[in-house]
């Protein structure tokens, strides 16, 4: 029964997740992967190294049967990307695999970092929840206090927000975009609003974009630096940031998707791109990297109260209809799932409600008949089956 719960999940998060990333929001381009000559589709100059202060490698995990079993699950599912495990508070599984540019031949590792997408409606949630419990803003405050322009928002309360039941959605995509400001400005022009769907489930990204702008009300500042200043750096999340400085990171990916949609063999033929405007686009709902043990501890720390107090998890971690989805997260008894799909790049994370184990799954090539939460899945069944407890 587990099983099947978590699968009808899986078809209800991705359903609408496909349809809202998928649609026109990115271009590709076919490229060359092993050739480097004036011929190439992507001609690249390696940049020499810079001498630079040594990394402090992290401790790596033994070899062990556990070790092997993931190991099988990902190259059978012909994963890209970075995976990382954890039992009861300890890692047992961070490796990378495949490209991170293949036009350069970087790899992906532990430290590689990938965007996050939707996943990062769950540090909203959270940051919304902070300030409730600050006093300054209420589940229950109805979205006409802050948005009072759009219709029925007297009857739209925040909490409605939180579960994708407030009846809005925004179709329409910006020819320029630069700021949070302009953003907001944008989904007030064009935002859609039914009434008549409040309280009905409908998973619309607006949602979120419009808590992030009531988090720049309430606070007194940017998303960007109210994240930043709650969220990265009090918790030490050195592979952490904002898309629009990603490739400035060494561990950057690029995302990639097959030109034959039915092929589920990597070959790296094709790889997406996105604007600055389509960065800016995803307001509050899909602006963030992170790397796969960063999503972990960012994760386990909203469970264990370290963004807002541990009593109110409960409280914001309600599912709001039958697709298990409440604030920013799908729910299931003893374990939370985020979600995330963009511009080649999936995130998926389980996490236990005690944040004690963990299966991270970060990969930046997109192949819709083989998705990454499929072995996200079957590594999470052995852990929580107590199989990959060996040493």
């Amino acid at each position: 029964m587990g099983i099947f719960l978590v699968a009808l999940i899986l078809a209800l998060g991705l359903g609408a997740g496909l349809t809202y990333w998928f649609t026109d929001q990115a271009d590709s381009e076919p490229i060359k992967v092993t050739s480097t000559s004036s011929s190439s589709a992507e001609k690249v100059v390696k940049p020499k190294p810079k001498a630079s202060a040594k990394k402090r490698a992290p401790k790596k995990i033994k070899a062990t049967a556990a070790t092997r079993k993931i190991d099988a699950i990902l190259r059978a599912n012909r994963f890209v990307g970075t995976a990382y495990v954890v039992r009861n508070n300890k890692p047992i599984y961070e490796k990378g695999f495949g490209y991170a540019d293949a036009v350069l031949q970087r790899k992906n590792n532990a430290n590689s970092v990938y965007q996050l997408a939707s996943v990062q409606k769950s540090f909203t949630a959270g940051l919304i929840m902070k300030l409730a419990a600050e006093g300054k803003l209420s589940l229950t405050d109805n979205l006409a206090k802050y948005y009072p322009q759009i219709r029925g928002a007297r009857q739209i309360t925040l909490r409605d927000m939180l579960d994708m039941k407030s009846g809005l959605r925004l179709e329409a995509f910006p020819n320029q975009l630069k700021t949070e400001d302009a953003m907001i400005k944008f989904i007030l022009e064009n935002v859609i609003s039914n009434p008549a769907k409040i309280g009905q489930w409908d998973y619309s990204p607006v949602n979120f974009m419009l808590l992030a702008g009531i988090i720049q009300q309430v606070s007194g500042q940017s998303y960007r630096q109210y994240f930043t200043e709650n969220i990265i750096q009090p918790w030490g999340l050195k592979h952490s940031g904002f898309v629009f400085n990603m490739n400035r990171q060494p561990d950057y990916t690029r995302g990639y998707r097959n030109a034959d949609i039915n092929s589920v063999v990597p070959n790296y033929a094709s790889r997406y791109f996105e604007s600055k405007t389509s960065m800016n686009y995803q307001f509050g709902t899909g602006q963030v990297y992170m790397s796969a043990r960063d999503l972990y501890v960012g994760e386990r720390n909203m469970l264990r109260g370290k963004l807002y107090p541990k009593a109110d998890v409960n409280t914001l971690l309600t599912p709001g209809s039958a697709s298990t989805y409440g604030g920013g997260d799908y729910l299931e008894p003893g374990y939370i799932r985020v979600h995330g799909l963009a511009y080649g790049y999936e995130a998926t994370a389980l996490v236990s409600r005690d944040g004690k184990d963990g299966v991270i799954v970060l990969t930046n090539y997109y192949r819709p008949n083989q998705l990454a939460q499929t072995p996200v899945l079957q590594i999470w069944n052995l852990l929580e089956a107590g199989q990959l407890d060996n040493r």
